[in-house]
């Protein structure tokens, strides 16, 4: 189950990033935005490998890291059989479950991004999958982790806002809901609904993240409410930094 963090547990998690990651993490400041010829490219070519492989290498070009990681895509069809295992080898799992994406890293200057398309998966579930792994190499070029696995796992979401690709997981992290296996009993008829999620935290606490680091990145407000896709998102974020856009207007006006 995805974690909804504090803010305070938020704040460590960034505290801890701004600590240990150079004083400009990114090569370009402010947030990332896709140019929309390469998410049309992997609509168009139906999620073609190569066309993801565009997006990784734009991402780590607005990241700093030069060098292209390769990106493995699998797509499931009717079963989930396809996992990763510890070793990052994809192989069948007889328990039917499966990972959407997982990063290894094989020796110096050697590393890969598998990414797993299950069958409800649209853009922007492959888009949040492939920024968290993007964001591990990102962590792993820079010597930063934690020890423990689930912590640093929830560091990887918390470095997405920090880094200014968060919104991503914001977009693909909502839950996935649909209806199947129509019943009817004496009493009662209908449809079974399912739902699957993607992440480690949820939604709302990427949505936390971004306000919080939009502060220590100084970034500009209007371009942070300009990245969410939903009003309620624009609306919620706009609200949040008041206190921040007014902090900007008393130091723009004592300048």
């Amino acid at each position: 189950m995805s974690a909804n963090l504090s803010n305070r547990e938020i704040k460590n998690n960034l505290e801890f990033l701004t600590e240990h990651l150079p004083s400009k993490p990114t090569a370009v400041d402010g947030l990332y935005q896709l140019p929309k010829n390469l998410s049309d490219d992997v609509m168009r070519t139906n999620f073609s490998q190569n066309s993801l492989q565009k997006i990784s290498d734009h991402i780590g070009y607005f990241l700093g890291i030069l060098k292209s990681i390769k990106v493995n895509f699998v797509e499931e069809t009717n079963d989930p059989r396809w996992i990763a295992s510890s070793a990052g080898v994809l192989s069948q799992d007889n328990k039917g479950t499966s990972m959407p994406g997982f990063y290894r890293a094989m020796g110096y200057d050697h590393s890969e991004i598998f990414l797993i398309k299950k069958h409800r998966y649209q853009l922007k579930h492959i888009l949040a999958i492939l920024t968290h792994e993007y964001t591990h190499h990102y962590l792993y070029e820079h010597r930063v982790k934690k020890d423990k696995t689930s912590e640093n796992e929830i560091l990887t979401e918390i470095a997405t806002a920090f880094l200014g690709i968060g919104q991503f997981l914001v977009e693909g992290y909502r839950s996935i809901t649909w209806t199947s296996d129509y019943y009817n009993y004496i009493l009662v008829s209908g449809h079974q609904t399912h739902t699957m999620t993607l992440g480690y935290v949820t939604p709302a606490t990427i949505k936390k993240a971004i306000i919080l680091a939009t502060e220590l990145r100084q970034w500009n407000p209007k371009e942070v409410v300009k990245s969410f896709n939903s009003l309620f998102d624009k609306l919620f974020v706009y609200i949040s930094l008041i206190p921040y856009r007014n902090e900007v207007r008393k130091i723009n006006k004592s300048k």
